[in-house]
Order: structure tokens, then C-alpha cells, then sequence
């Protein structure tokens, strides 16, 4: 090399923040998102690539180029320290409509069972995104999906439901490569929807020359044309390569180009990041000694992170950590987000992470999550990080899980179950300190519907603790687990020997001994022996004043007595029960047991009111507290809809149910109440549908069977529609044995269909044994509906018009659904004495009474009955209620379209209108597909141009 020869003079341009180019596809999927969004019509978008590729770009632009309007963006982002942080994705994207979500206060081990933070979470943002909604039209953006916690996702889920009906577009950005299975099944779910899909690959080398030149300002030469195009067209590539050329002085001007800078001894581009990798560490690299620290600590804090965090960390002020920063956001490294900070690219947090050897790694988290503990950080903060710290468990970890356990386990209970599991497994048998940790796995077990592994752990804590309190907590949750195995016998056996084996304080032998009468009663029915017991505990709880024991105590004497058909007995320990249960949020399960009680003891009294009143306190709370009651309590309330012929409103709730937390033998009733409805309005292979899930209900748990009228009833319509006689006759047969209409809590339900149907096969003996049957429950139950059924059951058998005219009066009065049957029999009874009158004037109150209720099937069988007496109805009113426009909507339909066209939430609507967020979101999707319409937007303007004529009735 000549050295004399004078070297090319370099130029220091800064690199600009990056223009846009290429994409346009992509940008027109998105636009087009944006517009119909700024229309009121929701939608969800899943933007995939490779890590660098630009997604995050893609969306920011088309929210800046876009006709969004007045849409209120909401982002959120994760990272690999999210994956255990429950809601920690959604709580960063809800935080400018909500401020920061509270957990729950840990009160004891046993409580925990009582609430599900979780499913209450995820109720609580759906909610919240919902009223955002109502207020402006919003675009919520979830990056790095890949690592978003298992909470964020199931509330994601519940979004991509519904943007079909809300101004939400949902933006979903994925870097490929994920192997969780819960990211593949959301991603399945929504594309299954209907989502778009944009795959985003490389710039094509036309526009990654562009980008460079974007960046830097002037066009480019040939030799920095080559070395541009080895980014292979990835964005943040061409982003970090341009920057480094930049800071190393590598660039001159020459004929208006820009060149690199070449001193004759090796290639300029050799001294260049060769890789994105090597780009993002040369940019590192570069930073001061002080920076370089600060920003270590910080890739440990994930993606996101607040100023005072970090100092508590590093131990600095909060103006030293601002002091650091400066250099880092003009670098590129980090960017200002609202009140936190954001590294600019997950791969650049990365790259600071991987920096460090994971020894090291792991020793800062163990130090990180014992600085955050000491400044009050909430506990699941503290346990992501010492899950991150590889290695045996040290003293100061036992000791803080030992202290903190029972408060994770209400805040995030995976990572309680993860770390107690670690902790126990690296100590000895014999170490003290296993037994508070076996017993937060025993509850971790029970939340996550393990009965056997809770049945496992418990008794092994059971098997060596020396503290009553505990050994308490655990032969409460032991007997469940067992329960819910049906392995009844044993829980009460674990139960009765829990005072014979630890000295129990007054309070929990009073609390056991409540357990005990209520396992004895759902074992054994309502014995003396169950009395007696009850009776005790309560009195016990009284003298106490323990909430928990009178609680108890009280739900199960209600059941008692109620079961014996003695209702007004029951009553008052309903009362109590409730005003003890409400005082304590622990006693959260029991409350929504009684409240559901209330329901059925209002409906007993045919006080329609105050049972709505019941209902919506009971489905506020089953909400609020996410338990898997939600799906006991949607079941109950689609019971008392149908029984006061709201037989949409049912559907509603029993749809919303299948998407709620489970129970067993809930879970059985509901079907067999929507086959009911199904069966009644002729859609039979919806209605076999449900019998078959059901199965044979013979091998229901006790539990189920006592309160499976409606499962019967709908085995019986689907077998006699079907013309199976052979299998009718045996339903007959088997419904009318001995005991068995006597030992189902509402047996009278059955009564009327089932004489019906025997009639018509001549099977009088077996009638005449039923209303024998009726009539001795009369003397025992005195509700007026069991002597309502009782005399429609006579009346059928006799002929005789007076009962069923006194049956019909009363289902008149109170509005029940047995009306339109009574009056169909009425007119048959009435047409066979020769009084066509008054069979006409039956024959219509019946018919517009299954119209009413879109019984086209009873309006099919109604008909036939009609026929082969000589009567013959109007078929002017039609069949069936319009499968289009507003006369399709019913009357509750109706009532939410008028709430959406004001503005209204869901959630505000289930408010107003007594009933459930989920069961408004299914009425808000039957309105829209009815009306043909794609928006609340044109729900309103709908009803704005409605004929007065169509409106609300």
C-alpha cells in the first residue's frame, strides 16, 4: 500500500430513524383492518416472521398511516420471564383503561380454593376491553406472543371471540418457532375464526437497498450495495449494519454516492457485524462502562421495566439509573414507553442476557428476587426470578417460599406448585420445613382439578404434621379431593376421625363436624343421624361466632329440609347461612352455593322477582370470584328462564356455560335441560345430541341423579319422537317404579309429560300409580307447583276438566312454562266431552303460548292430539317465529339491541338486565346474525330507521 496516498475523508452522518419501505400487501391487509374498524367492525390479524423481520414496524406504521380515527391503541408485550406472571402481557396492555390489576389478599391455605384469581382475571379484562369498547373504537396489539403468560392467552382467546361484534381489532404478532403448545392451540383457534394470516418474509433486495439508503440518507455505491444485500433482507439487520458503518466511520462521499471506506490492508467489510447477531453486539459494545451495567441488570427485568425497579437492583439512585439511560435511548437501545422503559428490540435485551455466563445469570436472579422481596415487590415478582436461578435451593429460598407460599398461591399458583416442587424435592424426608410447602402443593392440586394429586400430598402432610390447624385445613381439602372421586364413605371417615387424631381448636372441630352433616346428607340422604350432627355444629359456630361453621352448617340444613319437603323450615337457615357467608370473602364457594338456593327457594314461592335478584347477585359474584360455581350458577339461572318460558334467555346461559370452569354433575344438567328445549321446539338432533353426551343416567353421581327430572324428560322425547315404543315403555316403567319419583328433589316436573305419554300407549296402571304418587308428595310438598302438577296429572287420568282448569288458573297467574301443555290438554279433555268451545278457546291460549315460546315440536304433537279430537287450528299466526329481521329478535333480544344502539357494554347490559357478560355476548351474536348486520354500529343505526311498528314489545 502506497502509505503517502491520502485516505478517503469519512463522514460521521447519524443514522435516521427509519423510513418505511416496501410491505405495501401486508399494509393493505392491515389498512383495510383499520378502515372497517373506524366502521364499528371488529377483526383479528396473527402477524408471524423471523426474529428482526419487521413486525412490530409493519403494525406501528399501519396504525400511523391508517383512517383509525379516534381508536384507542392498547399494546402489550412478553418475554421469556412472562411465561409464569399471570396477566402479565394483558396487564401492560390494559394499563392506560384499568391502571395496575390487584390481586387478591392471602388469607389462609384453605381459602384459597374459595376464589380463582385466574378465572376471575380473565373475566375482569374481557370486561374491561368490553367498556373500553363502548366508549371508542380500540386496536390492542400483542407482541411476542411466543413467550405471553398461559392468563394473557385465555383472555386473548376470549377477545378473538369478540371482535365478531365489538370495534376491536386484536393484532397478534408471533415469531416463528415456538414450540408451546398453548400458543399453537390459540394460533389454531384463531385462523379456525376466520383471522388473517400475514406471513412476513425478507425485503426483496430492491427495497433493502432503499431501506439503507433511508437510513443513511444518500444513495448507495456498489460495494455498499453488496454489503447491504448480506443482510438477506432483514429489517433490523439493515438497521444495526448502517448504524455500525455510521459509528466506525466507514463512509465517504464520492459523486453524490456513498461509499466504503477501504485503507488497502484488509477488506473494509471484514470489520463489519458479518451477522445480525455480531451487529447487535458491536452496538453493545460500543457503550459506556456504567450503561453497559445498567442495561445487564435490566435484561433480566424482561422487555419492559420501571426506572425505580431496576435501581433497586443495582442499588443506585434513580437519577444514576436516568443518568445511564441517556446514552442507551440516544443509541437505540432502549425506548421511553408511557411511565416504563422498553429495550427498542427483544433481540437487543437478548443479546445483553446471553452476554452474561449463565452462572452468573442465575446468581443475579437469586440476588435480584431477594432485593425485590426486601423492597416489597409482589411475591410472584420475587419467585420468577429465583425460578431462574439454576441449582439447589438455598437457605434464604426455603425460607422465603416457606413465608411467602400461601401468598403466590393466590397470585399465581403454576409458579407455586414449580418452585414448591423444587424446594421439596432437593431436601431431606425429615425436614421441618417440607410441611408448609406439601401443603401449598396440596392446594396447588386441588385448584388445578388434580383430585388425586391433592389426595396424595394431603395425606402425606396428614401422615407427619404436628399442627392442628393444618392437619384441619388438609382433612378438609382430603375430603373433597375424595368426594369428588366418589369415594364419599372415605371422606366421611376422614372427616369423623380428624378429632380423634389432633387436638383441633374450637373453631375447626365446629367447621369438620359442618363437613361431616353435609357429607352425611350427600351421602345418605336426610337422616337422623345428619340432623343431629348439623344441628351441633351450628350450634357450635353460633357460640363461636365462626363465620365459616355457621356457613356450612346453615347450606346444609337448608338442603336438609328442603329435601324433605318441609321449604319453610329451610328458609331461615338460607338466611343465616348467607349473612355469615357474605362476611368473609373465604367463604366465597359456599355463598354462591346458598345464593343458588335463593334462587330455587323464590322460584319455590313463584316470587319471579326477588328469584332475579338472587340470581344476579349470584352471577355478579361467580364472576368476580371466577370459581368453577360460574357453571353451577349459568346452569340455575338458564333453569329459572325456562321455567318462566324465557326459553332463549336459557339457551344463552347454558351456551355461556360450556365455555365456563366446569362441575361434573352441572355440567350433566345442563344438557339435559337444553335437550329439553330442543326437543320442545322439534330440533331432535340437537336434543339426541345432548342425550348422548349425557349418557346413561343411571351412573350419574348421586349428586346429579337427584336432580335429574330433565335428563329423564328428554330421554323420553327423544326415544318416543324417534317411535322407539320398546325404549319408551322402559323409561315409563323405570320412572314409575317404586321410590324413584319420590327420591328426585323436583320429581313433579316429570309427572305431566311422562302421564302423557303413557296414556297414549294405554299404560293407565301405570298412571294411576304416578298420581297415587302425586298426591302423597301433595301431603308432604306443600309448594302450589307440586299441587299444580298433581291436579294436571288427575285431570289428565280422569277426564276431568275441573283439575286441569285449577292447574291452568294457577300457571296462568304466575307465569309458568307448564301453561302451554295444560291448556293443549285442557282443550283435548274438554274437545272428547263434546264443550268445542271451550276446547277452541283451550286449543288457542295453547297455541299461542308454544308460539310464543317457539315450541314448534309440542305445536307438531299438539296438533295431531287436535286432529283426532275434531279440532283443527288457524294456521294464520304460522308456525314458527321469523328466522330474519325483528320479528325473529325475542323479546330479550330485543331489549339488548335497544342497550347496544345507547352505547351500552355487555357487561353494563348483564348489569341492567340481571343475567351474565358471557350471556350477553351470545345475545349480542344471535341479534347480529338475525338482523344480518356486522356491527353494534349497525345495530344502532338499524334501530334508528326501525318502523314504529317493530318496535320493542
Amino acid at each position: 500500500m502506497d502509505e503517502n496516498r491520502p485516505r478517503p475523508e469519512s463522514i460521521s452522518l447519524p443514522a435516521r430513524s427509519q423510513g418505511w419501505v416496501g410491505r405495501s400487501a401486508e399494509l393493505a391487509v392491515l389498512r383495510e383492518l383499520l378502515t372497517s374498524l373506524g366502521c364499528g367492525m371488529g377483526g383479528c390479524v396473527l402477524v408471524e416472521g423471523s426474529p428482526g423481520i419487521g413486525k412490530s414496524a409493519l403494525v406501528s406504521e399501519a396504525v400511523r398511516s391508517s383512517a383509525a380515527g379516534d381508536a384507542l391503541v392498547l399494546r402489550g408485550s412478553a418475554d421469556e420471564f412472562c411465561v409464569d406472571l399471570p396477566f402479565q402481557m394483558i396487564t401492560e396492555a390494559l394499563r392506560p383503561v384499568r391502571g395496575e390489576a390487584s390481586a387478591p389478599a392471602a388469607g389462609s391455605l384453605w381459602g384459597a380454593g374459595a376464589r380463582n384469581p385466574l378465572a376471575a382475571g380473565v373475566q375482569q379484562a374481557l370486561a374491561q376491553v368490553e367498556r373500553a369498547c363502548a366508549v371508542q373504537p380500540v386496536v390492542l396489539v400483542a407482541s411476542d406472543l411466543q413467550w405471553s403468560d398461559e392468563a394473557s392467552l385465555t383472555v386473548l382467546g376470549g377477545l378473538t371471540r369478540l371482535t365478531a361484534q365489538l370495534p376491536l381489532l386484536l393484532v397478534l404478532e408471533l415469531t416463528t418457532g415456538s414450540t408451546r403448545d398453548e400458543v399453537h392451540q390459540l394460533r389454531r383457534a384463531i385462523l379456525s375464526r376466520g383471522a388473517d394470516a400475514i406471513a412476513l418474509g425478507p425485503l426483496n433486495a430492491e427495497e433493502t437497498v432503499l431501506l439503507a439508503q433511508q437510513l443513511l440518507g444518500l444513495p448507495l455505491a456498489a460495494d455498499l450495495r453488496q454489503l447491504t444485500l448480506q443482510t438477506a433482507g432483514n429489517p433490523l439487520y439493515v438497521r444495526e449494519l448502517t448504524a455500525a458503518m455510521v459509528r466506525e466511520q466507514r463512509l465517504t462521499v464520492r459523486d453524490g454516492h456513498l461509499h466504503l471506506i477501504s485503507d488497502g490492508t484488509a477488506g473494509a467489510a471484514e470489520r463489519l457485524p458479518g451477522s445480525l447477531g455480531a451487529a447487535i453486539a458491536d452496538r453493545i459494545g460500543h457503550l459506556a462502562k456504567d450503561t453497559l451495567e445498567a442495561l445487564r441488570a435490566a435484561s433480566m427485568l424482561g422487555t419492559t421495566f420501571a426506572a425505580g425497579e431496576l435501581a433497586a437492583v443495582l442499588g443506585w439512585s434513580v437519577e444514576r439509573v436516568s443518568h445511564a439511560f441517556h446514552e442507551a435511548v440516544e443509541s437505540g437501545v432502549l425506548s421511553d414507553q408511557r411511565a416504563d422503559t422498553a429495550f427498542h428490540a427483544p433481540l437487543l435485551r437478548q443479546a445483553l442476557y446471553e452476554s452474561m455466563p449463565p452462572t452468573v445469570r442465575s446468581l443475579r436472579h437469586r440476588q435480584t428476587a431477594e432485593v425485590l422481596s426486601a423492597g416489597g415487590w409482589p411475591a410472584e415478582r420475587v419467585a420468577a426470578h429465583l425460578s431462574l436461578a439454576k441449582g439447589t435451593p438455598d437457605e434464604w429460598t426455603i425460607a422465603w417460599l416457606g413465608q411467602s407460599g400461601t401468598d403466590l398461591l393466590y397470585r399465581a399458583p403454576e409458579l407455586a406448585r414449580q418452585l414448591s416442587q423444587r424446594v421439596t424435592e432437593a431436601m431431606v424426608w425429615d425436614d421441618e420445613r417440607r410441611e408448609p410447602l406439601e401443603a401449598v402443593l396440596a392446594m396447588a392440586a386441588f385448584l388445578r382439578g388434580k383430585s388425586q394429586d391433592c389426595e396424595a400430598m394431603a395425606t402425606r402432610v396428614l401422615a407427619r404434621t404436628q399442627d392442628p390447624s393444618r392437619a384441619a385445613e388438609m382433612t378438609w381439602l382430603l375430603a373433597y379431593s375424595l368426594l369428588n372421586q366418589v369415594r364419599g364413605s372415605e371422606a366421611i371417615e376422614t372427616v369423623a376421625s380428624a378429632p380423634k387424631r389432633w387436638m383441633l381448636s374450637s373453631e375447626w372441630d365446629a367447621r369438620l363436624r359442618a363437613l361431616h352433616g353435609l357429607l352425611l346428607y350427600l351421602m345418605t340422604g336426610p337422616t337422623d343421624e345428619t340432623r343431629q350432627v348439623l344441628n351441633k355444629a351450628l350450634e357450635s359456630g353460633r357460640t363461636l361466632n365462626d363465620a365459616q361453621t355457621i356457613a356450612y352448617a346453615c347450606h346444609a340444613l337448608r338442603v336438609y329440609y328442603s329435601g324433605l319437603g318441609r321449604h319453610s323450615e329451610s328458609t331461615p337457615y338460607l338466611t343465616e347461612g348467607l349473612a355469615a357467608a357474605a362476611s368473609d370473602p373465604q367463604l366465597t364457594d359456599v355463598r354462591l352455593l346458598m345464593l343458588v338456593n335463593s334462587v330455587a327457594a323464590w322460584e319455590d314461592l313463584d316470587q319471579i322477582d326477588r328469584a332475579r335478584d338472587s340470581r344476579r347477585t349470584a352471577l355478579k359474584l361467580a364472576m368476580e370470584a371466577g370459581t368453577a360455581r360460574l357453571h353451577n350458577v349459568l346452569v340455575m339461572s338458564a333453569t329459572v328462564a325456562y321455567r318462566f318460558g324465557s326459553w332463549d334467555e336459557a339457551l344463552a346461559d347454558l351456551e355461556a356455560a360450556e365455555e365456563a370452569p366446569m362441575i361434573h354433575y352441572t355440567t350433566e344438567l345442563g344438557y339435559g335441560l337444553a335437550a329439553v328445549i330442543k326437543s320442545h321446539r322439534g330440533e331432535l338432533d340437537t336434543a339426541r345430541d345432548y342425550v348422548e353426551r349425557i349418557g346413561d343416567p343411571e351412573k350419574l353421581a348421586p349428586s346429579a341423579w337427584i336432580a335429574s327430572e330433565d335428563i329423564w324428560r328428554a330421554r323420553l322425547a327423544v326415544a318416543d319422537a324417534d317411535g322407539q315404543q320398546e325404549q319408551v315403555l322402559a323409561i315409563l316403567h323405570r320412572v314409575c317404579g317404586d321410590k324413584f319419583l319420590t327420591d328426585l328433589e323436583d320429581s313433579y316436573r316429570l309427572w305431566a309429560p311422562v302421564t302423557r305419554v303413557a296414556l297414549r300407549l294405554e299404560e293407565r296402571g301405570l298412571v294411576a300409580g304416578l298420581v297415587a304418587t302425586a298426591t302423597r308428595e301433595t301431603e308432604r310438598d306443600a309448594r302450589p307447583k307440586v299441587r299444580a302438577a298433581a291436579l294436571h296429572c288427575q285431570g289428565m287420568l280422569t277426564a276431568d276438566p275441573e283439575p286441569l282448569r285449577e292447574a291452568l288458573a294457577y300457571y296462568r297467574r304466575v307465569g309458568r312454562v307448564e301453561l302451554a301443555e295444560c291448556a293443549e290438554d285442557l282443550s283435548v279433555v274438554l274437545a272428547t266431552a263434546g264443550d268445542t268451545a271451550g276446547a277452541k278457546a283451550a286449543m288457542r291460549e295453547a297455541t299461542d303460548s308454544f308460539l310464543a315460546l317457539g315450541a314448534v315440536g309440542d305445536l307438531d304433537r299438539a296438533d295431531a292430539r287436535w286432529r283426532d279430537v275434531g279440532l283443527r287450528r288457524s294456521t294464520r299466526g304460522g308456525r314458527n317465529r321469523a328466522a330474519h329481521g325483528w320479528e325473529a329478535l325475542t323479546p330479550t333480544e330485543q331489549r339488548i339491541a335497544e342497550l347496544v344502539a345507547e352505547g351500552l357494554s355487555n357487561p353494563d347490559i348483564g348489569e341492567r338486565l340481571y343475567s351474565s357478560r358471557r350471556t350477553i355476548q351470545t345475545h349480542v351474536t344471535h341479534i347480529l346474525a338475525k338482523l344480518v348486520l356486522r356491527s353494534r354500529n349497525e345495530v344502532a343505526r338499524a334501530i334508528a330507521d326501525r318502523p314504529e311498528s317493530a318496535g320493542v314489545s
